[in-house]
């Protein structure tokens, strides 16, 4: 039972909704003004909701993806096209994981956040995986909705008041999805054409790739400092961000003025754990503020 159970956490790549987790929960924490029960309560419900959705959505993405998943190498081993779990079981999952998480969060009264959940899982799985990724080289950019939406989902299932910094975070992971995804596909490319998926490495240029991509990086500059440029944390938030932005930029030049493998995945190694910083910095930043120790920062 233990093996099939890990079968299906695999099939549900932990290694993307990992990350989903974490980028909710950051929202969830940001929206906490203050400890209570409830809010430490929202805050599971968040976690719990958001994991069974990412869970769900990505076991549905992965149902989609049987035939492209057992043409390409990098792919062909995961436990659904290797044949290690059932097609029917593989649905089962996906479907129970993806109504669960909407559920949950409307048994709790979490209206929006329920909303933001359910739009979510159907960009992710019909409209990104579904309809545009084999017709589409920018299918990863209405897909990136999906991977932002954790965000909104943690800030909303914790409360109803509006704050510019989750819709800023979101666009931030926005911006971040295509630097990653078209970094590693640009890696994988011949992968890619095998399998006839037209990623955007896939069907431009070298350069253009490098442009597009490093275009993205320099937004996701632009969005992580604007926090501080909107009042809502000060240097304590702009000074290391800025310091950690500069190889961004270095990496980006580089990547355009030689684009090649090499020059690609330093870009995405780099910006690969930056995401992750500015989610702990702000986390950080927010339950001082909630302890009041804010001020002596």
């Amino acid at each position: 039972m233990s093996g099939k159970i890990a079968l299906y956490i695999e099939y549900s790549k932990p290694r993307v909704w990992w990350l989903l987790v974490f980028i909710g929960f950051g929202g969830a924490i940001l929206a906490i003004n203050h400890f209570s029960l409830t809010n430490i309560l929202m805050v599971i419900v968040a976690i719990v909701a958001i994991t069974a959705g990412s869970m769900g959505a990505e076991g549905l993405t992965n149902y989609i993806d049987l035939e492209m998943d057992t043409t390409m190498e990098r792919t062909r081993n995961r436990p659904l096209p290797s044949g290690k779990i059932t097609m029917k079981g593989a649905l089962i999952f996906g479907y129970s994981l993806a109504i669960f998480s909407v559920l949950i969060l409307l048994v709790f009264g979490r209206f929006i956040a329920s909303l933001f959940m359910a739009i979510g899982i159907v960009d992710n799985v019909f409209i990104y995986s579904y309809l545009l990724k084999k017709i589409s080289s920018y299918s990863i950019i209405y897909g990136g909705f999906s991977g932002a939406f954790p965000v909104l989902i943690g800030w909303y299932a914790v409360t109803s008041t509006f704050s510019w910094l989750p819709w800023v975070l979101f666009l931030l992971v926005m911006f971040w999805i295509p630097v990653h995804v078209w970094s590693l596909a640009y890696r994988y490319r011949e992968d890619y054409k095998k399998a006839n998926v037209p990623m955007f490495p896939v069907t431009h240029s070298d350069r253009s790739t490098a442009i597009a991509i490093s275009f993205s990086s320099l937004l996701l500059i632009v969005f992580s400092l604007t926090p501080y440029f909107l009042g809502l944390y000060n240097l304590v938030y702009l000074i290391p961000v800025a310091i950690l932005s500069i190889p961004i930029i270095i990496f980006s030049y580089n990547f355009i003025k030689k684009p090649d493998r090499k020059t690609s995945f330093r870009l995405f190694v780099y910006t690969a754990p930056y995401l992750t910083f500015v989610f702990i910095l702000v986390i950080i930043l927010n339950l001082l503020r909630v302890l009041n120790l804010f001020r002596f920062f």
